[in-house]
C-alpha cells in the first residue's frame, strides 16, 4: 500500500468496523484519534535517554522507567489492583553466580566446567554415587507419562535428556529443566544431570548459562544440576545400552543474592456490566541490555532500545491514554514487564501470579520488536492464530497500515517473547511488532546495538501510526461480542480449553 492510498485507510477501516459481527459497531471517533506524535516522541525520548543507561534490570536506571510508566499510569487514572504497592509488583529474581570449578566422570570422560559441562544448580559438592538414567525424566498424569516408573533413584544421580518430545523451542525446553529437577528431588535423588542435544549451538548455550546471569526466585529444588554437552548423542545412547553405573561429581556450586525487579501494572475498568469481569491483557517490556561493548559501536556504549522496546511500551502509555477516555467493553490490564532480554522472567512471574484469576484474562496482545524496514505494515506474530485477527486487521487498518503474518517463521519469534508464558497457559497472545519483512541488514543494523537510539533516522509519523493501530486493535479485541480464542488446531487449543473450561 502506497502513501498515496492511505488517505482512504481511515474510512475503510471505519466501514469495515462497522460491518463485522465479530467486533460490533463502532463510533466515528475514538480517543486514539486524538493521540499526538509530540507527547508519543517525548516518551520515546525519555525512556530511550542516554541518561536511563540502557534499563538493564536489577539497576537504578531501570527503577527511573519504572517510576516514569507508573506516573504515566496515573496520570491516567488507571486503577491499581488491591494488594498491589502503587502500580508496582515485585519480581523475586535472584543474581546467580556460578563457581568456576566443575567437573564430572562419566564413562571414564572427564568433563570440565565451561566446555563440555555446565553448574547450572546447587551448593558445593564432591562425591562419587551411583546414576540412573530415566529418559527425558517427565511426569505427566494427563499423558499418562512416568519416565520414573519403576526405577530406584533414592541416594543417586538421575540422568536426562534435555528438553522433552516435539518440537520445543529453546527456552520450552529449558523450562522443563524446573520439573525434572523437582521429579528428581521428591523421589530422593542426590543430583541432576541433563544430556544436551538442541537446536541451539552448545557454545552459545553454554556461554549462557555458565556466567553471571538473574533469574526467578525459587526455581524449584536448588538439587545440585549440571549440563552435559551431547550433541552427537553419544553419551545418550550409551546411557540407552548401559542406565546404570557409577559418576563422579565436584562442584564449586551456585551462590544467590535477591535483586529488585518490578512489573508496572494498572487498569481500566470495562464499560459493559455484562463484559468487564473479563480482562484483555495488553504487555511490553520495559528493560533492555544496559551497557557494555561489543555489539554496537565502536564508542557507543548504552544500548538504548528506542525500537525494543521502547516503542511498545510508548504504545501501552497511550493506551493508557485513549481507554481512561473512552473504555472499552471489556476491562483492560496494561502491563509493562521486566527482565524479558534475560528470560522472559517478568512475565513468567505475571502470568504465574496475575492480579485476577488467569481465566478471566481472555487476550494478551502483546508489543515487542527488533525495528522495522516497512512502513506501511504492522507485523503480528501469531496474528493468524486466533479468532482476533479480523479485529486487529481491522484497527490496523484505520490508521494505514496492512498487518501481516510472521514472515520469518524459522526464528520462532512467537515462543521469544512475553507473550509466550501466557500462550503456554491457553490465554491467545499474538505479538504485535513494527513492520519488518525479514531479519535483513535493516534489522540487524539495530537489533540489540548500540544504533537502537531515538536519532535522526527514527521515523516518528510511523511510530505514531503504530500507537494508535495498537491501541485501536486492542480496541477491537475488548469490545468482541464473542470472547477472542485459539484457532481450531493451534498447538495451544488444547491449553485454552483447559484453562476456560471449553
Amino acid at each position: 500500500m502506497t502513501h498515496a492510498k492511505l488517505r482512504f485507510a481511515p474510512v475503510f477501516a471505519l466501514l469495515i468496523s462497522v460491518l463485522s459481527v465479530s467486533v460490533g459497531q463502532k463510533s466515528a471517533q475514538d480517543p486514539e484519534d486524538q493521540l499526538r506524535q509530540q507527547e508519543a516522541a517525548a516518551h520515546l525520548r525519555f525512556l530511550a535517554s542516554d541518561e536511563l543507561l540502557g534499563r538493564m534490570t536489577g539497576t537504578q536506571s531501570i527503577d527511573v522507567a519504572a517510576r516514569y510508566i507508573a506516573e504515566q499510569f496515573r496520570e491516567w487514572k488507571l486503577e491499581v489492583f488491591p494488594g498491589m504497592e502503587d502500580y508496582f509488583q515485585q519480581v523475586p529474581l535472584q543474581r546467580r553466580i556460578p563457581s568456576a570449578d566443575g567437573q564430572i566422570v562419566l564413562f571414564g570422560d572427564t568433563l570440565v566446567q565451561g566446555k563440555r559441562m555446565v553448574v547450572r544448580g546447587g551448593g558445593p559438592l564432591g562425591l562419587k554415587a551411583e546414576f540412573v538414567y530415566v529418559g527425558y525424566g517427565m511426569i505427566d498424569p494427563e499423558k499418562k507419562i512416568d519416565d520414573f516408573k519403576g526405577l530406584d533413584v533414592k541416594g543417586k544421580i538421575v540422568v536426562a535428556r534435555f528438553g522433552g518430545e516435539g518440537n520445543l523451542s529453546p527456552m520450552a525446553a529449558l523450562d522443563l529443566s524446573t520439573s525434572k529437577r523437582k521429579n528428581a528431588a521428591d523421589r530422593g535423588a542426590l543430583g541432576l544431570i541433563e544430556l544436551y542435544k538442541g537446536s541451539f549451538p552448545w557454545r552459545m548455550l553454554a556461554g549462557f548459562m555458565g556466567r553471571s546471569g538473574l533469574e526467578l526466585g525459587s526455581p524449584g529444588p536448588d538439587v545440585p544440576h549440571f549440563m552435559v554437552e551431547d550433541t552427537t548423542f553419544r553419551i545418550g545412547s550409551m546411557m540407552e545400552k548401559q542406565p546404570q553405573g557409577s559418576v563422579s561429581l565436584k562442584s564449586g556450586g551456585i551462590r544467590r543474592e535477591s535483586v529488585a525487579a518490578k512489573n508496572v501494572i494498572g487498569f481500566v475498568r470495562g464499560s459493559d456490566p455484562k463484559l468487564r469481569d473479563e480482562y484483555v491483557l495488553l504487555t511490553a517490556h520495559y528493560d533492555h541490555l544496559g551497557t557494555g561493548r561489543g555489539r554496537g559501536t565502536s564508542t557507543d556504549t548504552i544500548f538504548n532500545g528506542a525500537r525494543d522496546n521502547a516503542m511498545g511500551v510508548v504504545a501501552l502509555i497511550e493506551a493508557a491514554q485513549a481507554f481512561s477516555v473512552k473504555p472499552p467493553k471489556r476491562s483492560v490490564i496494561i502491563a509493562a514487564v521486566t527482565a524479558e532480554e534475560l528470560g522472559e522472567y517478568g512475565s513468567r512471574y505475571l502470568s504465574a501470579n496475575p492480579p485476577v484469576p488467569l481465566n478471566r484474562i481472555v487476550f494478551d496482545l502483546n508489543s515487542d520488536g527488533a525495528g522495522y524496514d516497512d512502513t506501511t505494515i504492522v507485523t503480528v506474530v501469531g496474528l493468524e492464530r486466533t479468532t482476533a485477527e479480523m479485529a486487529i486487521r481491522d484497527g490496523s487498518h484505520r490508521y494505514g497500515v496492512e498487518p501481516i503474518v510472521d514472515p520469518v517463521p524459522d526464528q520462532q519469534l512467537f515462543d521469544r517473547s512475553d507473550n509466550a508464558n501466557f500462550a503456554a497457559l491457553g490465554v491467545p497472545a499474538p505479538t504485535y511488532s513494527a513492520g519488518f519483512r525479514s531479519f535483513g541488514p535493516e534489522i540487524m543494523k539495530y537489533y540489540h546495538k548500540a544504533e537502537d537510539q531515538v536519532d535522526d533516522t527514527f521515523n516518528f509519523s510511523y511510530f505514531l501510526k503504530f500507537c494508535k493501530a495498537y491501541v485501536h486493535s486492542a480496541r477491537l479485541i475488548a469490545d468482541m461480542n464473542v470472547r477472542p480464542f485459539w484457532k481450531s488446531g493451534d498447538k495451544y487449543e488444547a491449553a485454552g480449553k483447559k484453562l476456560y473450561g471449553k
